[in-house]
């Protein structure tokens, strides 16, 4: 009897390890487990790791963002090229050993073209801003993707929304406007850019803000598709995309072997791990408090750009950044506490 129990626990402990139609998407783990151990769920058990999970991803994708920014000289669609070349083979690993359809389930296949388009019009938008704003004005503009995400989960999932997100809404509108520091209102109080570049940036960061919303929208539409496949699929895209731009423009070239190759595979390294420790946040813990302590980002932002870029920061970026953090942070709080 009390071997049947055991077997009967082992086999509930498998099997959220295993990958089925029924299990979301988000809940998977990127490797398949095949067996478990007692110290291994210890250390699932142990309070906080989802959102230490969260902290290390902020820090992997504001390493990414940091080691762009040292390769000034290459496209900005070349760097995201080979970045997800590396990305698209290491995915490529984990679904042979997963044995996932290649194309996700047939009666998902729509939304994931569509997650894909969105995540190829992310990753691009999101490095060329990096060409004309600082990292930490790119970093706060994309962190306030939560708001955005809640705004398209009403339009088109039809989830209540009421004065509360109105409100944020117009906080982190208020943040935005304050970052972009329109010459009519502030004048020029930064000499080392230019207003042009400060609004074009502003708009291509917003533009990849709202591109990783649809991408958050169309992942809970994901309920059947493994996440490797779904990361699989938007490295592919980005390649065959990117890399067409690039050849009929006559922009392609290959990088050196020396600090550009290098910083090229830390890159694609820390995406895939920024990734993965993201999607185990949210599987270890409330999207709440997940959206709370994706705010940390802006702090390794400004320490970047203070210490390692030498840019200046301004009180408009301050000023802009508790606005969206706060309305970020509000609607984060709102969600764990409803």
């Amino acid at each position: 009897m009390d071997q049947e129990v055991c077997d009967s626990s082992s086999s509930r402990r498998l099997d959220v390890y295993r990958v089925t139609d029924a299990n979301l998407s988000e809940r998977r783990p990127l490797l398949i487990l095949e067996t478990t151990t007692n110290r291994w769920q210890r250390f699932l058990d142990l309070p906080g790791l989802g959102i230490l999970c969260s902290l290390f991803s902020g820090v992997c994708f504001a390493s990414c963002s940091l080691m762009f920014k040292l390769i000034p000289s290459m496209n900005p669609l070349e760097i995201a090229t080979c970045m997800s070349v590396i990305q698209t083979s290491i995915f490529s690993s984990v679904i042979i050993q997963t044995r996932e359809p290649l194309c996700g389930a047939p009666a998902e296949r729509r939304v994931l073209l569509v997650r894909a388009v969105s995540g190829v019009l992310a990753c691009n938008l999101s490095f060329y801003s990096l060409r004309f704003i600082p990292l930490a004005d790119v970093t706060i503009i994309l962190s306030s993707t939560p708001v955005f995400v809640n705004i398209f989960a009403c339009m088109f999932l039809k989830e209540p929304c009421g004065w509360f997100h109105v409100a944020t809404v117009i906080t982190t509108m208020t943040g935005i406007f304050l970052i972009t520091k329109p010459s009519f209102i502030f004048g020029k109080i930064q000499k080392n850019c230019e207003v042009d570049n400060i609004i074009i940036g502003s708009i291509l960061a917003f533009g990849s803000c709202l591109a990783i919303s649809v991408i958050m929208i169309a992942v809970r539409k994901l309920r059947s598709t493994n996440y490797a496949t779904i990361n699989l699929t938007f490295s592919i895209l980005l390649i065959i995309v990117n890399s067409a731009i690039l050849i009929i423009t006559g922009d392609w070239s290959f990088p050196s072997c020396g600090k550009e190759g290098l910083l090229l595979s830390l890159m694609g390294v820390l995406v895939t791990f920024g990734q993965f420790f993201q999607t185990a946040a949210l599987k270890l813990e409330e999207a709440g408090l997940i959206s709370i302590s994706r705010t940390f980002d802006i702090v390794i932002a400004f320490i970047f750009q203070v210490t390692l870029l030498d840019e200046e920061i301004l009180w408009t970026s301050v000023l802009g950044a508790v606005l969206i953090c706060s309305g970020v942070g509000l609607l984060g709080w709102k969600k764990w506490k409803g």
